[in-house]
């Protein structure tokens, strides 16, 4: 489907220092992103192209328990993704607008929770896309040199 892509696994833990320690100590990660939202520290790490979104609280599950939480799926129109998604009899959240751009949250299989959201403003984009493999026309097909 164009216009949609897998973005990130958000993941819930008590720690984010720890996390961040072992990902970019064993698999090169890097922190593009560590800031509050809603009041609460919210971490991106880059792995190659993907991306693990990390949410710090204090109700994380214990240790040795699953701490997934949603997969975040990046849409060039979210409105028309969700319109989409609820003609086909999926239940989809209302679009809640904040700066930037907007999110859903859709339930998948097993009531997995699957993030639909966009990021218009190139101050928010900068956060979610990478310049070299960003892809302005989704119907085009890229090209790599080897």
């Amino acid at each position: 489907m164009a216009g949609v892509s897998l973005h990130h696994v958000h993941m819930v833990t008590h720690d984010v220092d720890g996390f961040c320690e072992f990902f970019i100590r064993n698999f090169d990660a890097e922190i593009v992103f560590d800031a509050p939202i809603d009041g609460d520290r919210n971490v991106f790490l880059k792995i190659g192209s993907g991306r693990i979104h990390l949410f710090e609280t204090r109700d994380a599950p214990p240790d040795g328990r699953n701490a997934f939480h949603h997969l975040g799926m990046m849409a060039e129109n979210l409105s028309a993704l969700v319109e989409r998604l609820k003609g086909d009899g999926v239940p989809v959240t209302p679009i809640t607008r904040v700066p930037g751009g907007g999110f859903a949250i859709a339930t998948g299989p097993h009531g997995m929770k699957i993030e639909l959201f966009e990021a218009n403003a190139p101050d928010t984009r900068r956060f979610f896309v990478d310049p070299e493999t960003s892809n302005p026309d989704p119907g085009e097909k890229r090209h790599v040199d080897a």
